[in-house]
């Protein structure tokens, strides 16, 4: 068996109602003799539809869309943060009660935190979400590249600096969401990726469209280029032919020749990246950061593309989200030229324990010498109110240092 990375440690995520619930199965006393170092509570989310092992309040939740669960109090602008139900009128926020019960059992405290992923706010203000080619607002995505978007991102990230306790802030869906991203009940008559994927992610905002201006592009022709392609492939395409788009990176560069519109639309969201890294150094204070990554160029899902992600400095953690992944795929996601190229900077990854993609305490150990052959800093756990509490000891048995 490999040696363990010196410094791998082991992280759990978690929602305020998990840890609400946590005091009647052993509490964070639990969670630590288990083996983890850190937890790692959701401090701005979105809705979706969960189904809970061991909540003693029932089987099935529907969280709250778009709320955050501490109590905002910077100057947020035009896309004010709802405060969650978890968050009490009064007394401390959930946030603010994990960092102070954390310290006593030892445990560090990292806020993950989703930006641009709020229905909520792009509901109210269409006008800041993502547009593609076709005008169409993709309302659970707001556009970092809007003023009022980073306006609202820099206020996030200043006051989770604001609560002690807090260790890190892990960044999830920065940058701009595309159309793969799920949203309420997806229907279509195609499975879009690769460059199909890439054309319906593609931004076409007045941000975004001020942005490629400025360096130089025509950007109706863009726009044009971009609804060509999407109709020559989706409208007048056949639905049961099957794809002969390219559906990976490693096709980016011949079809960066074969669409000219992909190099400009990369480059415009690689300058926001930029902008939002200094905006996030410039108001995390004394909190280190961690950014969500994903190895594919053109990725437009909650994590950024390690391109863009370059923007971000050396010392910031990337971490790796393999939620649908096993630790073949995982190997091949470490593997990755983008991976590689973010080599020098502490990598975290992150898994779903459940089968088919982890069904043995094997796949299990090979996880753990694979992170350390790549040199992991950590690995992390998603999520304590979705696995029972059996495959929580398993996991943690078998992968804590």
């Amino acid at each position: 068996m490999a040696p363990y990375a010196a410094s791998m440690q082991l992280a759990l995520y978690a929602h305020p109602f998990d840890l609400q619930a946590l005091p009647a199965a052993g509490g964070l006393a639990r969670l630590r003799d288990l083996g983890f170092a850190e937890i790692v509570m959701a401090t701005s989310y979105h809705d979706g539809r969960w189904l809970m092992p061991w909540h003693p309040a029932g089987r099935v939740r529907f969280l709250e869309d778009g709320t955050v669960h501490f109590r905002p109090r910077a100057d947020y602008g035009l896309l004010a943060p709802q405060p969650s139900t978890s968050v009490p009128s009064t007394g401390p926020s959930p946030l603010e009660l994990l960092a102070a019960e954390a310290k006593q059992h030892g445990l560090r405290v990292r806020a993950w935190t989703v930006f641009t992923h709020n229905s909520r706010l792009g509901e109210r203000h269409p006008d800041q979400c993502v547009q593609n080619a076709f005008d169409d607002r993709y309302r659970y995505a707001l556009c970092p590249a809007q003023a009022a978007v980073q306006q609202y991102i820099a206020a996030l990230v200043k006051d989770l600096a604001a609560h002690p306790g807090v260790a890190t802030i892990e960044l999830e869906a920065l940058g701009q969401m595309g159309f793969k991203h799920s949203s309420h009940h997806d229907k279509a008559s195609f499975t879009p990726s690769g460059l199909l994927d890439a054309a319906l992610s593609a931004c076409f905002c007045s941000a975004c469209t001020a942005v490629m201006a400025s360096a130089g592009h025509d950007v109706p022709r863009l726009r044009a280029d971009v609804c060509a392609f999407v109709r020559a492939n989706v409208g007048e395409a056949d639905a049961m032919a099957p794809p002969k788009l390219p559906a990976g990176a490693a096709e980016l560069t011949a079809s960066a020749l074969v669409v000219p519109w992909l190099a400009p639309v990369l480059a415009s969201r690689a300058a926001t990246a930029q902008r939002l890294a200094a905006i996030v150094k410039k108001n995390a204070g004394e909190l280190a950061s961690a950014v969500q990554v994903h190895p594919h160029p053109w990725f437009t899902g909650s994590q950024l593309s390690v391109t863009a992600a370059a923007a971000f400095p050396v010392p910031v953690e990337r971490v790796l989200t393999c939620y649908g992944e096993g630790p073949d795929a995982i190997a091949k996601l470490l593997a990755h030229d983008g991976m590689q190229a973010a080599a020098a900077s502490p990598k975290r990854v992150c898994i779903w324990p459940k089968a088919p993609q982890f069904g043995s305490d094997d796949d299990l150990r090979r996880l753990r010498e694979l992170c350390a052959s790549h040199g992991t800093a950590s690995l992390a756990i998603y999520h304590l109110g979705l696995l029972p509490w059996r495959t929580i000891e398993r996991v943690a048995k078998m992968l804590a240092a």
